[in-house]
């Protein structure tokens, strides 16, 4: 979590606290594990790893999220000195691990500063990265938060060059009339621009929605989620959805103590809840469906805090299936990785052409691995792309295996990884492109730094900050 700093919106729903990030309450988790370790991202990352690890998981291949406030408003310097520090915290741990046998699971690392020589910090970023591509604990992912209307293409090549893979942004709703009513400060405009944008680098794009603003009915909740799926202006990768709750601190609580505001409650929220996830296509992830909000810190809405589990409930007693990525995870449930079959399917998104690739158990359609494969807009507007190596590029914006993970080194047993399903995938990606777009010059991957030798052996080659592969006798584009 990044510290404090001045936030450009003005949200009525966001909860304000001094020395705290907008919309983060002091008794949430994360907080507390980052005021624990004054914020520090480098001590942040070796509390979490610790953690991690005395519990038994596996902290090899590591996604990180950073949050906090909107990113795109912390200088630049902060920006680049948080992120270097998150790369040697990684790769420091494995090299270290000794140094903190003896620490508890919440303890903090005092000891462990930046002052510490014997951690032998990287001077640079470039260090940082360079080191962890082949570090013990490895970074394969990395994401972000901020605004649309922040989203710039000088935004996102700074983002890329910190390693930054997935983009969370707040759509809230795509009415904008109730957007400017929460004074939200932006509307579909720019959230269809950054959606875009994002894409068109690589990037995957998490939405969030908070059903219940002011002004919204569960109605026009309903017309919101269907838009961000049946237009393909918006069509993120993975969303989440937070119900407007009142907390102390923000301009929403003096509306609902004048009595002109009252959020949905449980038996207004869950039926809505049921029927906004039906609406989720095969190739979303739903990645959260509540904030980490103590009930004490709720004076009003729901405090539900198992909503998802609640609402799965609520979805059988009424016949409905939720068909997104999250509900088909391979997880425990025993499906052989023997019966996979590999199933395409193509949709457009933003200007561009994107296909997703799944290898599924027809029988329940359990999903064991996932590729996204984008044409970007550039392709079918004949535009320079404004990133360099991604002129005349596809782009493999995700390759996702599921099933417990294994260790860097190790080889796998009868679960999702290491079946060889990414490699399969990448492969009729390749094909893909070859067949349908024969001018098309080469696949460039976003790839996390941790990664990036696994696309080495697969013929690709970093330029700039992406993995990069050259097709043979690709046919000459038409002017």
């Amino acid at each position: 979590m990044t510290k404090f700093w001045g936030c450009p919106g003005k949200c009525i729903y966001c909860p304000t606290y001094d020395g705290l990030p907008k919309s983060y309450i002091s008794d949430e988790p994360a907080v507390q594990r980052a005021e624990m370790n004054a914020f520090d991202p480098f001590l942040q990352v070796q509390n979490r790893l610790r953690s991690l690890e005395i519990t038994g998981n596996a902290i090899s291949k590591c996604d990180v999220r950073i949050i906090g406030g909107t990113w795109s408003v912390y200088p630049q310097k902060y920006q680049e000195d948080f992120v270097k520090n998150i790369y040697d915290a990684h790769t420091l741990f494995s090299e270290k691990e000794h140094n903190f046998s003896e620490n508890g699971k919440y303890s903090p690392f005092e000891e462990k500063t930046t002052k510490n020589e014997d951690l032998q910090l990287s001077q640079t970023l470039e260090e940082a990265k360079k080191r962890n591509e082949t570090a013990k604990s490895r970074v394969i992912g990395m994401a972000i938060e901020t605004r649309p209307d922040w989203i710039t293409i000088e935004e996102i090549k700074r983002l890329r060059r910190y390693g930054i893979t997935r983009v969370e942004i707040g759509y809230q709703t795509t009415h904008d009339d109730i957007n400017e009513k929460n004074l939200r400060g932006h509307g579909n405009a720019e959230s269809i621009l950054a959606t875009k944008l994002l894409k068109d680098a690589g990037f995957k794009v998490v939405a969030h929605m908070m059903p219940g603003l002011v002004g919204a009915t569960p109605e026009l909740d309903k017309s919101a989620m269907k838009r961000i799926f049946d237009d393909q202006n918006f069509r993120p990768d993975e969303i989440k959805i937070y119900p407007m709750v009142v907390t102390p601190n923000s301009e929403l609580t003096k509306l609902w103590e004048d009595g002109k505001f009252q959020p949905y409650e449980d038996k207004e929220l869950i039926p809505l809840m049921a029927e906004l996830q039906s609406y989720l296509p095969e190739y979303v992830r739903l990645n959260r469906m509540y904030r980490d909000i103590p009930a004490h810190e709720i004076f009003a809405g729901s405090k539900t805090a198992n909503l998802r589990q609640v609402t799965e409930v609520a979805m059988r007693a009424r016949g409905l299936k939720r068909h997104d990525i999250s509900a088909r995870e391979i997880r425990a449930k025993g499906n052989s990785p023997d019966d996979a079959i590999l199933e395409i399917d193509f949709y457009e998104a933003s200007d561009g052409h994107e296909y997703f690739l799944q290898m599924i158990d027809p029988n329940d359609r359990t999903i064991f691995g996932l590729l996204r494969l984008r044409v970007p807009s550039q392709y079918f507007s004949r535009e320079k792309h404004f990133i360099a190596e991604l002129e005349n590029a596809a782009i493999i914006r995700e390759i996702h295996v599921f099933g417990d993970q294994i260790p860097v080194g190790f080889t796998g047993d009868h679960s999702g990884q290491h079946q060889g399903f990414g490699k399969k995938m990448i492969a009729e990606a390749e094909k893909i492109i070859r067949e349908k777009y024969p001018t098309i010059e080469k696949m460039a991957v976003i790839s996390g730094v941790g990664v990036r030798g696994y696309y080495e052996k697969r013929g690709y080659v970093l330029d700039g900050e992406y993995m990069v592969k050259k097709f043979l006798n690709t046919k000459k584009s038409p002017k």
